[in-house]
C-alpha cells in the first residue's frame, strides 16, 4: 500500500513539487482513502475524462489515483450518474502538485488554526490536519453529499477535524478567528466574501483563486490588516478551480453562432487576436475591462472550421458577439461584431491600454478588499 504513495512522493520531490516541510504529511496520508471507487480521469491529457471503476479495473484505478492528475468525483452536482460524464465537473481531487503548491504558499506553522473553504473529498483537509493537528483544522463544504462522504473518509483516516456543511462564502464564524483561510474554489473578482476577512486574525492570510467571466485568474494571497482591510498579491503558482457555488455562472455554449454572419458589422484590425487573448498578461487586463465577456479560440485544425482559426468573443447578458479571423494580407484581421456591445472594440481598447502601461505582468496587480469596496490596481 505504501509503495504507491512513496513512488508518487519521490516523483514529486524530484520535480521540486513536494516541499520539504510537507513531505512527512504527504507520505502519511494515502490519497486512495479519499477517492471514491467510481471516478473520471483524463488519462492521456487530451481533455477527455474516462470513467474508471475500482471493482472492475483495480490497477488502472490505482494508477490514476497515484498519478499527478486531477480525479473528477462529481459532475453536475451529482445529477450526472457514473459512468456518464456531464457538462460541468462539480467536485474533484486536485492534482497533488497543485495541492502541495497551494499548501506551500499558505505558509502554515505549528499552532496555527486553518479554515478550508471547499472540503471536496477531504484529502486537502487531511493533509492540513496531519501537519497542524486535527483540532487546528476546520473545513466547510456546501454540498451535503460531499460533506458526508468527506466526513466519513476523514473519520476512517483517524482525523477528527470539524467538517461543516454550509455555504463556504459565509466562512465559519463559530471557529473564528483563523490564522489562515484556504479556498479551493474560484472566487469572482470583486466578490471576495468579506466574512473571510472578518474571520481572519490580523496578520493572517486568505489564499484564494480569483476569476472573471473572461478567464480563470491568479492565485492571490491576501494579508489581513488591523484596520479590517485585506491586501492581496499574486502568488507564484497558477491554478484553475471550479467556481464557488454561491457565485456560479452558467456555462456558455457557442452553438448557433456563425463566424461569417452576413448581418454582422465588418471591420478590420492589426491586433492579432490569438496573442492578445491567449497570453496571461494582456488577458488579465482585458478580463478586468470587459465584464461578462467570454472568449474561445478555434485553431486551424478545428473540425468546425478547418480553413482558418477563429477568435470568438461573446456576452451572454446582452447577446453580443464578435469573431476575428485572418484577413487577406499579413497582419490584418477581419472583425465581425453583432449586438449592442462592440466586444472586439472593447478588447482592443483594453489591450492598447495594457501596452501603454508598459505591458505589466500578472504579479504587478494589487487587490484590495475593505468593508465597503473591492479594488484591483497596478502596483
Amino acid at each position: 500500500m505504501t509503495t504507491d504513495i512513496t513512488a508518487l512522493a519521490d516523483a514529486l520531490r524530484t520535480k521540486a513539487q513536494l516541499p520539504a516541510d510537507w513531505d512527512k504529511a504527504f507520505r502519511s496520508v494515502l490519497r486512495e482513502w479519499f477517492i471514491p471507487d467510481r471516478i473520471w480521469v483524463d488519462e492521456h491529457d487530451d481533455g477527455h475524462d474516462v470513467a474508471l471503476d475500482r471493482a472492475t479495473e483495480p490497477e488502472r484505478w490505482r494508477t490514476a489515483v497515484y498519478s499527478n492528475r486531477v480525479i473528477v468525483t462529481q459532475f453536475d452536482d451529482g445529477d450526472t450518474v457514473w459512468p456518464n460524464a456531464g457538462y460541468r465537473p462539480t467536485s474533484s481531487c486536485s492534482m497533488p502538485s497543485a495541492v502541495l503548491g497551494m499548501l506551500d504558499v499558505l505558509d502554515v506553522r505549528a499552532g496555527m488554526r486553518v479554515l478550508e473553504i471547499g472540503t471536496g473529498t477531504g484529502y486537502n483537509a487531511a493533509l492540513l490536519a496531519a501537519r497542524l493537528g486535527d483540532e487546528n483544522l476546520a473545513t466547510v463544504e456546501v454540498d451535503p453529499v460531499l460533506a458526508d462522504q468527506a466526513r466519513s473518509a476523514l473519520i476512517a483516516a483517524d482525523c477528527t477535524s470539524t467538517v461543516v456543511c454550509a455555504d463556504g462564502a459565509a466562512g465559519w464564524c463559530a471557529g473564528a478567528p483563523f490564522d489562515r483561510i484556504i479556498v479551493t474554489a474560484a472566487v469572482k473578482l470583486g466578490r471576495v466574501p468579506y466574512a473571510w476577512v472578518e474571520q481572519t486574525a490580523p496578520g493572517g492570510m486568505i489564499l484564494t483563486p480569483l476569476k472573471t467571466d473572461f478567464t480563470a485568474g491568479p492565485l492571490v494571497a491576501f494579508t489581513v490588516g488591523q484596520d479590517g482591510t485585506a491586501i492581496g498579491r499574486v502568488a507564484p503558482l497558477r491554478v484553475a478551480f471550479m467556481e464557488l457555488r454561491a457565485q456560479r455562472t452558467s456555462v456558455f455554449k457557442w452553438d448557433g453562432l456563425r463566424w461569417d454572419d452576413p448581418d454582422a458589422d465588418l471591420t478590420h484590425t492589426d491586433v492579432m487576436p490569438w496573442t492578445t487573448l491567449g497570453n496571461e498578461a494582456p488577458q488579465w487586463a482585458i478580463a478586468i475591462a470587459v465584464p461578462s465577456c467570454r472568449y474561445e479560440l478555434w485553431p486551424r485544425t478545428c473540425g468546425r472550421n478547418p480553413r482558418h482559426g477563429v477568435a470568438w468573443l461573446a456576452d451572454p447578458l446582452s447577446g453580443s458577439w464578435a469573431s476575428v479571423i485572418p484577413g487577406l494580407t499579413k497582419d490584418r484581421y477581419e472583425v465581425r461584431q453583432r449586438g449592442p456591445r462592440r466586444l472586439w472594440d472593447e478588447v482592443e481598447a483594453a489591450y492598447r491600454w495594457w501596452v501603454d502601461q508598459g505591458e505589466p505582468t500578472l504579479d504587478q496587480w494589487r487587490f484590495t478588499v475593505s468593508p465597503d469596496s473591492q479594488m484591483v490596481s497596478l502596483q
